[in-house]
């Protein structure tokens, strides 16, 4: 879709690497203007500098960004108007999980996933929209996960309470904002294939997997990231409160196999 995103401006949180990086690369690659924002401030430098070089991509911004700090997440919008006049878009990534049964879960990892995975999305929300508001408009795109349509099959139940908590979010911004111009939505990503779940999965693990996958492969980052851009994008102009499932079929049970 290029040109899709032309003079607009764009914020990825988490964008340093995996998806958050393949979100800011085809967004650069629409003609948006980035903001990198992650808690790794030498991975949003790299990551940023390597967007800078997309043909299409007007400028690229790194912003060092915690996203359960309301001060990080105000200064993240206040530094977007600053370098570029205005937020167009805002994919609000950052996330984080932790593994185990409910019985061993510490309260202390609740609060963490909870916070990075829901409470940021709302913190980065809140200091972006006013802006958006104040402006044309614009669209935010939560990255939820097919564990907030049922539950997370690797990760722990924390993980899997914030992802549906980020859909509930997303149904009622989508509710509140429609009238001021703001269109919300969410992705969920099935079973994706990062460098870091590669170098944490065993081949004959992945290809298990696969097979339970209608499509019969694991999704790519560039996968969630083109749906994130239609969302993002005037192609979806008349959508919001929407949750778009990328997961290759797999929600829809298992192939049996013959």
């Amino acid at each position: 879709m290029p040109g899709r995103l032309a003079d607009r401006t764009a914020i990825v949180t988490g964008a340093a690497q995996g998806i958050g990086y393949a979100i800011g690369e085809r967004l650069a690659e629409a003609g948006a203007a980035v903001v990198v924002a992650d808690v790794q401030a030498g991975g949003a430098e790299e990551a940023a500098a390597e967007l800078a070089g997309v043909d299409a991509c007007p400028g690229t911004l790194a912003v060092e960004c915690d996203v359960t700090s309301r001060a990080d997440t105000r200064r993240l919008a206040e530094r977007t108007v600053e370098a570029f006049g205005g937020i167009d878009v805002l994919v609000n990534n950052a996330g984080v999980a932790t593994h185990g049964d409910f019985l061993d879960l510490d309260p202390e990892d609740w609060d963490r996933i909870i916070d990075v995975n829901l409470t940021g999305v709302y913190n980065c929300s809140a200091a972006v929209v006013p802006e958006m508001v104040d402006g044309d408009g614009g669209a935010v795109v939560n990255v939820s996960s097919m564990a907030g349509r049922n539950v997370s099959y690797h990760a722990a139940a924390n993980y899997t309470a914030s992802k549906w908590g980020v859909i509930g979010l997303t149904k009622h911004m989508a509710w509140d904002l429609g009238e001021h111009g703001v269109r919300v939505t969410a992705v969920c990503p099935g079973s994706t294939l990062t460098p870091l779940t590669e170098q944490s999965t065993e081949p004959a693990e992945r290809a298990a997997t696969s097979r339970k996958i209608p499509l019969d492969r694991w999704a790519d980052p560039g996968d969630i990231a083109d749906g994130v851009l239609y969302l993002a994008s005037d192609a979806a102009d008349y959508v919001t409160g929407t949750v778009l499932e990328i997961d290759g079929g797999k929600q829809l049970g298992v192939r049996n196999e013959i």
